[in-house]
């Protein structure tokens, strides 16, 4: 009977264990991995006039974002909710500008923050350029200001494209800054494919130190990073490691990962898995023969990309932009973070909004906080 109990105890321990282990594996690849696209099912309303798409959280939320129909190639801008049938799970928004949707639509879509879609969309003058990095050319838009001794390097985070950085450039424009937007490694546009995996920024970082390298040989002097998401990690190695950390007069970050081990523990939290899973996910991405199992060029150095428990980490002028509603980042980071570099760090709460979706929910907000801070950084004295 003892041995039974025995057994019984063991069995109920190691079910769990494996369970979470599972999951650890399963959570780990989902974080360096490009997930599949998460496709919506779509129609047009009203004569054209809006459209009916399934609902969710982001399809729900107020401000403006477009879709992205894979079978015609093209993007279609949406505004305002006019419709939500909780009953049936789906939502209406009206198409902006009236008059500028399709003829057809669908049925599957890819609802998108990104509401340029172009470069000419954006507005001033741009071109293509090739950024010189480690592993060839990497390409970029660089749109051309008033000022070419004043730059802004526009870092997206992991699993988007440069093109959602757009909206970074709209806002930064009033300021006549001249703005590079590069891409990096992990990137599928980048020529020959580099990586398959994402390293959190703590490889990616020396793709954004290409960047300001091309920016200082073409005259800059002053360099502002801006980095959303996985940007922010990037951005904040940047301004430590750079050869040009001298010229990096500023940072702006959006919903920025401060803290993997927190972001991770808190995206476990949120799928009902307790804190023991989270840290099977980062011990195994910290082990090198898991790390080489799933891509990765090094382990993940989870001490290098601390900057909410490291205190006065931070030596840069630096902006956060943070909405207390990102279900991905949770606000709590960028307080701690604001709190661990008090003497640098200003954080500003933004209107409700998705993870860095704070300028499609308001937009004239955004650039009006984003551009006196940067104002600021201009007129104290060095």
């Amino acid at each position: 009977m003892l041995t039974t109990r025995r057994g019984l105890a063991c069995l109920a321990f190691l079910v769990p264990t494996a369970a979470l282990s599972g999951f650890a594996v399963v959570m780990a690849r989902k974080i360096v991995k490009r997930g599949p696209n998460d496709y919506r099912q779509a129609e047009l309303t009203d004569g054209g006039r809006r459209i009916r798409i399934s609902l969710d959280d982001y399809t729900k939320a107020p401000g403006d974002f477009a879709v992205f129909d894979p079978a015609a190639g093209s993007y279609t801008r949406v505004g305002e909710v006019t419709l939500i049938n909780e009953d049936q799970k789906y939502v209406e928004r009206r198409i902006d500008p009236p008059g500028s949707g399709p003829e057809c639509l669908g049925p599957l879509v890819d609802w998108t923050p990104d509401v340029f879609f172009e470069p000419s969309a954006v507005g001033g003058r741009y071109e293509e350029v090739d950024v010189p990095t480690s592993y060839g050319a990497a390409p970029a838009w660089l749109f051309e200001g008033e000022s070419t001794d004043t730059w802004v390097i526009h870092i997206h985070g992991s699993w988007t494209d440069r093109s959602i950085m757009f909206r970074d450039v709209r806002a930064f424009s009033p300021l006549g800054f001249t703005s590079l937007v590069p891409s990096f490694r992990s990137d599928p546009e980048v020529s020959p494919p580099q990586v398959e995996s994402s390293h959190l920024g703590q490889t990616e970082w020396r793709d954004v130190e290409s960047a300001v390298a091309y920016a200082a040989a073409h005259g800059a002097r002053r360099i502002i990073l801006s980095g959303w998401s996985m940007g922010g990690t990037m951005a904040l190695l940047t301004a430590e490691r750079s050869a040009y950390r001298d010229r990096i007069v500023g940072i702006v970050l959006v919903g920025p990962v401060t803290s993997w081990r927190k972001t991770i523990t808190a995206g476990a939290a949120r799928a009902g898995v307790p804190a023991i899973g989270a840290n099977l996910v980062m011990r195994l991405l910290q082990a090198p023969l898991f790390a080489k199992m799933i891509g990765l060029e090094e382990p993940i150095n989870f001490d290098a990309l601390e900057w909410v428990d490291i205190p006065a980490r931070v030596r840069v002028p630096t902006l956060v932009l943070h909405s207390k509603a990102d279900q991905e980042v949770p606000w709590g980071l960028s307080a701690e973070f604001q709190r661990a570099n008090p003497g640098t760090v200003t954080l500003i709460p933004l209107p409700e909004a998705l993870h860095t979706q704070e300028w499609n929910a308001a937009p004239r907000t955004f650039t009006n906080e984003l551009t006196s801070w940067v104002k600021t950084i201009f007129t104290e004295p060095s």
